[in-house]
């Protein structure tokens, strides 16, 4: 097997063992765009490699993505449905251009709490000062308020954490927006 396959392949199973790990905390909006992610890499991969001898397989695997998908959503998540590998390319990426902005949004609140979050007070408070006591409070604010806050810093510092507990915090919807979601990765 060549090296473009076997990236497809890891792509599909990073995405499939974060959806699983969603699903098992009950994050269901994020679980469900981790499988349709998964799910457009196989389709991918059985499209580009249709001679492959592991495409049953990658079949089965695509079923059974979209059979927990139809799972979650029945648990009250109304999304579109992941992708057809049966229907054309054309339709394919019609289906993924439409679901694209849902699979980003949580249609479920977000469960963590500000005791969930260890550490970070600096970053708490900040939030809390700017994006909480003004949203829940206006009328102390005649002047206006900052309208957000940009966290930065290495990947698995707390920053999508502590965005979603302000989100909770506030009663608000929770967008997790990352790079490659907005853009190719060929693009520069």
């Amino acid at each position: 097997m060549s090296l473009a396959p076997q990236e497809l392949e890891n792509s599909a199973s990073k995405f499939a063992a974060e959806a699983i790990k969603l699903d098992s905390q009950g994050a269901r909006g994020m679980a469900i765009a981790n499988y349709q992610r998964a799910i457009e890499s196989l389709v991918k991969l059985i499209q580009l490699y249709p001679e492959n001898k592991l495409n049953k397989v990658y079949q089965e695997r695509t079923a059974a993505y979209q059979n927990r998908i139809k799972a979650l959503q029945m648990n009250n998540v109304e999304l579109e449905p992941a992708v057809d590998p049966k229907a054309t390319p054309e339709e394919q990426k019609q289906s993924l251009t439409k679901n694209e902005l849902d699979s980003l949004i949580m249609k479920e609140k977000p469960n963590v709490t500000w005791e969930e979050v260890i550490g970070l007070d600096d970053a708490k408070n900040a939030l809390r000062e700017s994006i909480v006591y003004p949203a829940k409070r206006p009328d102390l604010f005649p002047l206006g308020w900052p309208r957000g806050i940009l966290l930065y810093g290495p990947p698995g510092c707390g920053k999508t954490v502590i965005a979603a507990a302000t989100a909770n915090e506030i009663d608000g919807y929770f967008i997790n927006v990352d790079a490659a979601s907005m853009m190719s990765k060929w693009l520069g």
